[in-house]
């Protein structure tokens, strides 16, 4: 296991820890693993073929010869789940073969990772996608293939869009650009400039995560248990309470 480092977070860490201090101990002091479901198991082999597309190809018709290279088969329980899964993903890649076409902007990486120092701790992320927009502009742009958007979706209050917006100005000095949800599955995108996000409010969420995480405040919360994958292990869940 890869010690963890306490003075370094980034948006998977502070996300865990807002949704649940203690999940937040068993993943990241503990070491335990939340396991695939079909889900993320989708969702790994779509991030895997977008990465692989953009780096190798410019022709939008090898999307899906990517997609059957880079499909990972873990996380079902038979096969008929795993082809209904194969299935989804492959309509998702099919419609954003056709949004390939008509594509303006140039993709200058993938994958790419951006870090920083700020007060005392150190800030990293990986971001899915960097374009660069005509007028010269950037496009900063993470991908999800969730099939529903949450209620009252803004993308202006997203933790994760605002702190990539800060990492692309501060690690590759970006100034002028957007920070784009793709919505895969739904063929949808919600973008905001750079300037809407709070920087000041999401580097003191950042920080006021760490000192908790510092001082070992570990405590459980409960409302995020019927969607936790580790709800079955873990000794606080409300879900594995209900079922004894």
């Amino acid at each position: 296991m890869i010690p963890n480092n306490p003075k370094e977070l980034n948006y998977s860490k502070v996300k865990t820890y807002l949704n649940c201090p203690y999940l937040y101990k068993l993943k990241y002091e503990e070491g335990k693993r939340e396991g695939l479901t079909p889900a993320t198991s989708l969702g790994v082999s779509v991030h895997r073929t977008l990465e692989a597309y953009h780096a190798k190809s410019n022709d939008p018709s090898e999307i899906l010869k990517y997609y059957n290279r880079n499909w990972l088969g873990a996380g079902y329980k038979n096969a008929a789940e795993q082809m209904e899964y194969y299935l989804k993903g492959r309509k998702m890649l099919e419609e954003y073969e056709q949004n390939e076409y008509q594509r303006t902007s140039t993709v200058n990486a993938t994958e790419r990772e951006f870090i920083f120092d700020y007060e005392g701790w150190t800030i990293r992320g990986k971001i899915d996608r960097i374009d660069k927009l005509q007028g010269g502009t950037w496009e900063v742009i993470d991908y999800k293939t969730d099939a529903q958007i949450e209620e009252n979706f803004d993308i202006k209050s997203s933790l994760q869009l605002g702190i990539y917006s800060i990492g692309a100005r501060r690690a590759w000095h970006l100034a002028k650009g957007k920070a784009t949800i793709y919505f895969v599955a739904l063929n949808k995108a919600f973008s905001a400039d750079f300037d809407s996000f709070n920087e000041q409010e999401i580097l003191n969420i950042f920080v006021e995560t760490g000192k908790q995480i510092e001082a070992m405040e570990f405590e459980p919360r409960t409302e995020h248990c019927p969607n936790c994958l580790m709800n079955n292990r873990c000794p606080y869940s409300a879900v594995k309470q209900e079922e004894e």
